[in-house]
């Protein structure tokens, strides 16, 4: 499965713990720390919420019908998964006293609210600063390996590859789409998110899905998907209004829209970084023309996001940062602003650009939700700053921060040695 988003390697060479992880909800908790700034009065009101089994986007459906306001007035910084126990902040817009009273004795099932105070502004991405995490692992082998991998992790570096959540729920085909959205190719695109089949989806959704894609009729699309997969219905239902596959598309939600070719600059990296670590076997070494982040450790661990593109003059002082761990190796996201020159990062990313049929001029698209001028990511999670504890018993029990955009289940992963969703 982890090959199909461009995970192909692990860094490490011991032997993992295999394992089961999320056997039950409580077996995988995850908390927000966020930068919140409160104050007695302001526009919204701020609530800390404890769930168990919601995802993000059904709670705040969930919410919003509650306090009969729309969900667009409910504000947060990222999204989480629902087989897990999770503690997330929300900022509400505009509550008038009546529905300020309700929240405070508001039963939603799963779910504890708090209400923290009051801010001037909403809570957005950058408020982030990361999470904290307790995840179980049950049915694991040989604890002690758990200390060597921790070590070679410390020597050789840790793989920030993006997850399997990155590239959709259970069909990761989101890059897909991407891919021939880049391409101006609407048809394909449309076809791929709506009716491509993919192995670990519910076999009689599956089978509808086979039929879909092999006959493009969305008369029985329509007659036969669930109710539950509401934007592939959504966009056959425009097919069937007579628009085309590319006026459908445009209609999907923005954040979807963004999706897309975001999804698609994830594989991208994904593949760099896995051609990274088999040819290089770590990721402490930089050459020049590689491009490093800076560390902030302050009261946590976080990226600077002050991408440095490594020259003569400043190789030396990178290398030794990067030995003090107070740098990383990092990686180009593709996109229209993106420089590539002659070193392995920029050779490797034209590769699999051109393997693909696209170039870095495809990525200013006429359509701004499907355009992207490219960003960085770190590729190497210093393991040393997360505070990693871990407790051998009869289960593995792992205790660690990550700064946001890091996934667990990517962190978890050399432990585990098997994908982990």
């Amino acid at each position: 499965m982890e090959e199909k988003v461009g995970i192909t390697a692990y860094i490490t060479k011991e032997e993992g713990i295999d394992g089961d992880v999320k056997l039950s909800l409580e077996d995988f908790y995850v908390e927000e720390v966020a930068d919140l700034k409160l104050s007695e009065e302001g526009r919204f009101t701020i609530i800390r919420v404890r769930k168990v089994n919601w995802d993000t986007m059904n709670f705040v459906r969930a919410l919003a019908n509650a306090l009969r306001i729309s969900q667009k007035r409910i504000h947060y910084a990222g999204t989480k998964d629902k087989r897990a126990v999770t503690v997330q902040y929300f900022a509400i817009s505009g509550l008038k006293d009546e529905q300020l009273e309700r929240l405070r004795s508001l039963k939603i099932k799963d779910a504890e609210i708090e209400v923290l105070g009051k801010s001037n502004r909403d809570i957005r991405l950058g408020d982030l600063i990361g999470n904290r995490f307790r995840i179980v692992v049950r049915n694991a082998k040989d604890g002690d390996r758990v200390e060597r991998i921790r070590r070679e992790l410390e020597e050789k570096g840790t793989p920030n590859f993006f997850g399997l959540q990155r590239f959709g729920s259970i069909r990761f085909i989101t890059h897909e789409v991407g891919l021939h959205v880049l391409k101006r190719d609407y048809e394909t695109a449309f076809w791929i998110y709506v009716a491509k089949p993919f192995e670990g989806e519910n076999e009689e959704v599956r089978k509808i899905r086979e039929i879909l894609w092999e006959t493009r009729d969305a008369k029985f699309g329509l007659r036969e998907l669930p109710k539950y997969l509401r934007y592939e219905r959504n966009l056959l239902q425009k097919l069937r209004e007579g628009k085309s596959e590319k006026e459908a598309l445009l209609s999907l939600p923005q954040n979807l829209k963004m999706m897309f070719v975001h999804a698609y600059q994830s594989y991208v990296f994904n593949r760099v970084l896995s051609a990274r670590i088999k040819e290089f076997g770590n990721l402490k070494e930089v050459e020049k023309g590689d491009w490093v982040d800076f560390v902030e450790i302050d009261t946590h661990y976080r990226f600077a996001e002050d991408y440095v593109r490594v020259r003569e003059h400043n190789f030396g002082r990178v290398r030794f940062l990067i030995e003090r761990r107070r740098a990383s190796l990092a990686i180009p996201l593709p996109g229209y602003e993106t420089e590539l020159g002659d070193d392995w990062t920029s050779r490797k990313i034209r590769e699999f650009l051109e393997e693909d049929g696209v170039n870095l001029s495809d990525f200013k698209h006429e359509f701004k939700e499907f355009s992207s001028k490219g960003s960085f990511r770190v590729a190497d999670v210093l393991i040393e700053h997360t505070g990693l504890n871990v407790r051998v018993d009869e289960s593995i029990t792992f205790e660690f921060f990550l700064p946001k955009g890091c996934y667990a289940t990517i962190f978890l992963r050399e432990f585990v040695k098997k994908p982990l969703a």
